[in-house]
């Protein structure tokens, strides 16, 4: 190669990158040695370069495709593919090719030929001397790339049989519904409420509360002693370090209260993981998966992978977030919910309050009793589910449950009360506010469509609100 760097070249019209000098500096300290293959150029290339475009690494790799090994071996590393061929080959323009060209001589993995007369030599002619000293550090650039998948598959293939600790920080998400506070938000008062448990590791304590500095893993004193469920230990578990047999009953209240919530979901709690949640099985791990992939809806979403992930972050509690998701009446998106809870740290926080309201919304759950009260034996009780043996709402039930899917039909129409048509108006009555505004709200139009299809009209749907 002339790189035209004497005294004795003359002016030519070539323009050149800022490099060039250093490029073709390269370009002449490089000798082939044994291994250095078209082949092995080809892959350096490909997964060596992630900072080229892709039209830039495909011009490249058109380049490389045109050199030959005995050319190679004797140092000789100039290819001569015109610019309309490489065009043709990447489906564009030949202005876009030299564009890619001059990008690739930016970069500094070819340079062009020149003559005395500084310029180009021949009709198209490249050099690629300089990918061919660059080849080791390519090399080097792939290595990195597989060293971090290798670190990130790793870390996802941890084994988790059952959440360290038995409890963790609560996450910072405000919809969820917890029995204690986050206790990385300052101390209002003498009896405030204490993490469920503390990491071997705790800051001190904020300076300025009116308190000496203690240890961080000591219970501060009060002078009393802390009831349960009072602030200073929600739900029972206001000791810095509770046993596993408390967590473990936790657990098996989340449970019991998830499939009287979501009945869907009872066949994947055995009676045996029920008594003891630390014996879930992979076999208990891929029913879960399973269910997600059947229940959870928008399946392109790839629930089952998120069901596995929440499994090695929570254990056998996923069945628990995935009632939740499934079964809240406030939760907009059930796959984005049910993600958002699996793939929080470890030890999730107490989601029995969160059961515990989607069985009161769903009329599930008796009221706490305040006094008691005379029987009034002058009114009728309030019938489960009234006027639902009455035609046609029958054959307009069935038809319905045809249209959506069960878990939507059990959750909502369960207690749904007909009386009557009238005029196209269908009357319908739930027990429960929450019921009827997602009725309204989701289901008219397949009420309206249920009708149709058994042969009633049915132009309006009243919903009201049953009374004790």
């Amino acid at each position: 190669m002339q790189t035209a760097q004497s005294d004795d070249w003359r002016p030519g019209f070539a323009k050149r990158a800022e490099n060039f000098s250093e490029v073709c500096s390269l370009a002449e300290r490089w000798r082939w040695s044994p291994g250095e293959t078209i082949a092995r150029v080809a892959g350096a290339v490909l997964k060596g370069t992630p900072s080229l475009s892709i039209p830039q690494r495909m011009t490249l790799l058109l380049y490389v495709e045109h050199l030959n090994q005995d050319r190679l071996e004797q140092d000789i590393a100039c290819v001569w593919p015109s610019t309309g061929l490489v065009a043709d080959y990447l489906g564009c323009s030949e202005s876009q090719a030299r564009a890619n060209r001059k990008a690739l001589e930016a970069a500094g993995f070819l340079v062009r030929d020149y003559t005395r007369a500084n310029r180009p030599a021949g009709v198209e002619a490249y050099d690629l001397r300089p990918l061919m000293a660059r080849l080791e550090e390519l090399e080097a650039v792939d290595g990195a790339i597989r060293e971090g998948v290798a670190a990130r598959r790793a870390a996802y293939s941890e084994t988790v049989a059952f959440p360290r600790k038995y409890s963790a920080r609560a996450p910072e998400s405000r919809r969820l519904e917890q029995s204690h506070e986050n206790y990385k938000f300052s101390v209002r008062e003498n009896d405030a409420a204490p993490p469920r448990s503390h990491p071997q590791e705790r800051p001190s304590s904020r300076p300025g509360i009116g308190k000496a500095d203690e240890s961080s893993t000591q219970r501060q004193r009060t002078g009393q002693d802390r009831a349960i469920g009072s602030p200073g230990g929600a739900s029972g578990l206001g000791s810095a370090k509770p046993d596993a047999s408390v967590y473990a009953e936790m657990v098996r209240q989340e449970l019991r209260t998830a499939i009287q919530v979501c009945p869907r979901l009872a066949p994947l709690v055995r009676d045996a993981v029920l008594a003891n949640p630390a014996s879930a099985t992979p076999e208990d791990a891929a029913r879960v998966a399973a269910a997600a992939a059947e229940f959870m809806p928008q399946p392109e979403r790839n629930n089952d992978q998120t069901a596995i992930w929440g499994w090695r972050n929570h254990g056998i509690r996923i069945v628990t977030m995935m009632a939740i998701a499934l079964e809240d009446p406030e939760v907009r998106s059930a796959c984005g919910y049910f993600g958002k809870l699996a793939t929080q740290e470890r030890g999730a926080a107490d989601l029995r309050l969160n059961l515990a309201r989607i069985l009161r919304n769903k009329g599930d759950l008796p009221p706490p009793e305040t006094a008691a009260r005379p029987a009034e034996p002058d009114l009728p009780p309030l019938m489960f589910a009234p006027g639902v043996e009455e035609a046609p709402w029958p054959e307009i039930n069935a038809a319905l449950r045809r249209l959506i899917r069960d878990g939507a039909h059990g959750s909502w129409f369960n207690r749904v009360g007909f009386h009557g048509i009238t005029d196209g108006v269908i009357s319908l009555s739930t027990p429960t506010g929450i019921a009827a505004d997602r009725i309204k709200r989701d289901y008219v139009e397949a009420i309206k469509q249920a009708a149709d299809s058994v042969g009633v009209f049915v132009e309006r749907v009243m919903i009201s609100v049953r009374k004790r």
